[in-house]
C-alpha cells in the first residue's frame, strides 16, 4: 500500500473514531437507529477497524482488533452518562465481531503477497 494511501485512511481512522466518540455522549442518538441499532454498530467498527489496518499497515492486525475491541467497550462506558442508559454488553460484542469483519476485510484487499 502507498504511503498515501495509508495517511488517507488513517486520517479517515481518525475522523471516524472521533465521531463515534462525539456520538457517544449525544442523548438520544441511540433512538435514530431504531430497528438498525446494532448494524449501525457493526457497520461502524467494521469500517473502523478497515481504516486503522490499512492506515498503520505494519501494526499487527491483533493489535489493532485488540485496541477496537477495547475501544468499542470504553465507548459503551461513555455512553453510560452520554446517553443515559446502562451498559450494553450486546452492543460492545457487535462492535467486536464488526471490527473482526473489518480486519478480515482490510486483509483480504491487501495487494501485499505472502
Amino acid at each position: 500500500m502507498s504511503t498515501r494511501r495509508a495517511k488517507t485512511a488513517a486520517f479517515g481512522a481518525v475522523a471516524l473514531t472521533a465521531v463515534l466518540l462525539w456520538a457517544s455522549t449525544v442523548s438520544g442518538l441511540n433512538e435514530l437507529f431504531g430497528f438498525w441499532h446494532w448494524a449501525a454498530h457493526f457497520g461502524a467498527y467494521a469500517a473502523l477497524a478497515f481504516l486503522w489496518r490499512r492506515g498503520m499497515p505494519r501494526a499487527p492486525a491483533q493489535l489493532v482488533a485488540a485496541a477496537l475491541v477495547a475501544f468499542g467497550f470504553a465507548q459503551e462506558a461513555i455512553e453510560i452518562l452520554g446517553h443515559a442508559h446502562g451498559f450494553e454488553l450486546a452492543d460492545a460484542l457487535v462492535d467486536a465481531v464488526g471490527t473482526g469483519f473489518g480486519i478480515l476485510l482490510a486483509a483480504a484487499t491487501s495487494k501485499k503477497s505472502n
